[in-house]
């Protein structure tokens, strides 16, 4: 892998000694999700369908780049999807850093976006990040009638697989506020989760900038399906537990596999988001009966022994480019 510029012998020795534990507290969470998307007003009726509620339209906004001094416009919703706060962005007219990667990937999630309070606290992080040679895509002013939304996003895309953002103060959180947790399945979000190639190069970048080496495991899948087929698909998991939501890195070995699909389609970067339901029957019940698509499942461990579950994918391609996985694990 490309290694990221170090400045000088210092530098690399105090950026190898950087710890998860050292870096600012707004890495254990993520605040948001930036979705770029080509109808926000159909991704929202989708997600209607799957039981969430919270969303808020904003209508037509105005983008500012304080990087380019450009303006352009979009449709914006944010949505609070079982705990997972999203902003579903649809470009319209000008250039805009939404519109370039809408352009390379379609519809699909951009970026993380971490909440940094004190903006002195944020200038430090993102010098120390320049300094290893990330730099600073864009600096974004998104003004509503629900308040300033502004993000910093960084250079992390190409090799980290994603755009790695900062927001801060209280920048949008009225709009968070205004938009809780609930869903009609009682959903409960579990995971952010993207699809890769390669794990070692991806874990080598995020470890060098301050979050933990991805943990690697290899599952023993039981019934695997694929589009209701059996499929004997296999995949590599790379893990990520610095903050309250884990980061799963999935990664295809043996086709089919929807992570296979989603890299083909989008490329490599944020697949899904997964969600621990209480009655897997239930939920695919509500879901299929409406015309949703189960794209991949299976189960883990020793069915009805403690450690063991189910896991089952929904096909949302044509609301929104993300995939729902869906997760029960058995309690005695």
């Amino acid at each position: 892998m490309k290694k990221l510029l170090i400045l000088s012998c210092v530098l690399a020795l105090s950026a190898t000694g950087v710890k998860s534990a050292d870096l600012p507290n707004g890495y254990k969470e993520v605040d948001q999700v930036l979705w770029v998307v080509s109808d926000v007003e159909g991704t929202m009726s989708n997600y209607k369908l799957l039981g969430f509620s919270q969303f808020m339209d904003l209508g037509t906004v105005e983008i500012k780049s304080l990087n380019t001094d450009r303006s352009s416009t979009a449709r914006l919703i944010c949505a609070n999807l079982g705990g997972a706060h999203v902003n579903w962005i649809q470009p319209l007219e000008g250039e805009s850093i939404f519109r370039t990667f809408h352009e390379a990937h379609g519809d699909a999630a951009m970026s993380l976006i971490h909440r940094i309070q004190d903006v002195d606290e944020l200038k430090n992080e993102i010098g120390r990040l320049n300094e290893l040679g990330i730099e600073t895509l864009d600096k974004i002013s998104i003004k509503t009638s629900e308040g300033e939304l502004a993000f910093i996003l960084m250079n992390t895309e190409p090799e980290g697989k994603y755009i790695l953002g900062f927001t801060y103060e209280d920048k949008g959180q009225r709009i968070q506020t205004a938009l809780c947790d609930d869903n009609r399945l009682k959903l409960e979000l579990n995971q952010y989760a993207f699809a890769i190639r390669d794990p070692q190069a991806v874990s080598d970048y995020w470890q060098e900038i301050g979050l933990p080496e991805l943990e690697i495991s290899y599952p023993e899948l039981g019934d695997p399906m694929y589009y209701g087929e059996p499929a004997d698909h296999e995949l590599i998991q790379g893990w990520q537990r610095h903050g309250s939501v884990a980061y799963e890195w999935c990664i295809p070995v043996k086709p089919p596999i929807v992570y296979e699909d989603h890299i083909n389609k989008h490329g490599e970067g944020i697949h899904h988001l997964a969600y621990f339901v209480k009655d897997m029957d239930e939920v695919l019940k509500d879901y299929t009966s409406q015309g949703f698509l189960v794209s991949m499942g299976g189960t883990w461990g020793e069915k009805g022994k403690p450690g063991s579950g189910r896991y089952e994918y929904i096909d949302l391609e044509s609301a929104g480019g993300l995939t729902m996985e869906l997760l029960w694990s058995y309690k005695e």
